[in-house]
């Protein structure tokens, strides 16, 4: 489904629906101006993906030699059809940071040392093992190398006459960016600003403190004026003053949910962290925690390791290590 959701610049939003996933959907913008045109995301390396995103374009009418594609982080619901456009000689931007993460070493080994560290924090074996096996993310991830035209903080995007500025805002991954049309001042989000999810903050190898990243990033886009802000999932963000609501809605989330970590820490010292995200509030279809997917407990744990990083380094909680698996207390 294809929706114009944008008159000055003409932005139209294709709609992929992403099977057998809590996002539902990825909105895939496309930036039309009469010179060049400009797709942002691609959606998973998977048949029903790759139908929706060409059935879109097709409708648009897009000539693809006047059309540029920018990824706006490395998740494979992002970049999962990224070859789709090389294929068809269409320039690749994205952000430096996340592009040297997704060619870099094997991927099956930064896999590992995730699961290696989660394994250290509590997480159970068997569950490891599970939620690798139907994880989408590897699943229908792009083949590594792909070329593209990286982007440093404040990078521009040829559009001829429309100023299109790509903006570093690490947190939901290290590299992660958004494009921001100062002289429109409107904000595609990717999944920095979600409206009616929040954006998972997980732990990255290369990240010691990925929820400090993703505050302080919130904290510079609220600096901007922003007339209307594009989620990748779901909707919201065209009212006016939406944005600058929102990003005051996911810093009060984040503070409620450190406060609570902490208290789950202090009521039970020394847990680990697989013990301290069953014993914290999740929105996943009422389930209680020992009935949670494989693949959620896995969100969950990433975003319990993020916030507990966050306190550790606030000195509002200790790490130690106990027999070779890690436990916090107060």
């Amino acid at each position: 489904m294809v929706e114009q959701v944008w008159s000055s610049p003409t932005v139209h939003c294709i709609k992929v629906g992403l099977p057998q996933n809590p996002l539902r959907n990825l909105n895939v913008y496309v930036i039309c101006t009469p010179e060049r045109n400009l797709v942002i995301d691609t959606g998973f390396r998977r048949p029903e993906c790759r139908s929706a995103l060409w059935e879109g374009i097709g409708e648009l009418g897009l000539d693809l030699s006047r059309t540029s594609l920018f990824l706006t982080h490395l998740h494979s619901d992002h970049t999962g059809l990224v070859w789709d456009f090389v294929e068809r000689g269409v320039p690749i931007y994205m952000g430096r940071v996340d592009w040297d993460y997704l060619s870099g070493s094997d991927q099956r080994i930064k896999w590992a040392g995730m699961e290696e560290r989660f394994g250290r924090e509590g997480f159970p074996p068997e569950c490891l093992a599970q939620q690798g096996e139907g994880n989408q993310a590897r699943l229908y991830a792009a083949a590594p190398g792909f070329p593209a035209v990286t982007l440093e903080h404040g990078g521009r995007i040829p559009m001829e006459d429309l100023e299109v500025t790509a903006l570093h805002t690490p947190g939901h991954t290290p590299g992660h960016m958004v494009l921001y049309l100062p002289q429109e001042q409107l904000l595609f989000c990717g999944d920095h600003i979600l409206f009616d999810i929040t954006p998972n903050i997980s732990v990255w190898n290369q990240a010691p403190n990925s929820l400090k990243d993703y505050l302080n990033s919130l904290d510079a886009i609220d600096e901007l004026p922003i007339r209307a802000a594009f989620p990748a999932h779901r909707a919201g963000g065209r009212e006016p003053d939406a944005a600058h609501r929102r990003i005051k809605e996911l810093k009060a989330h984040h503070a409620k949910r450190l406060e609570e970590i902490y208290q789950a820490v202090a009521a039970a010292p020394d847990s680990t962290a697989y013990q301290v995200a069953g014993k914290i509030t999740w929105s996943v279809r009422g389930l209680p925690w020992e009935e949670f997917p494989p693949h959620q407990r896995w969100f969950a744990m990433g975003e319990t390791l993020s916030h507990l990083d966050y306190l550790t380094e606030e000195k509002r909680i200790s790490r130690i290590e106990q027999a070779g698996c890690a436990v916090y207390r107060v």
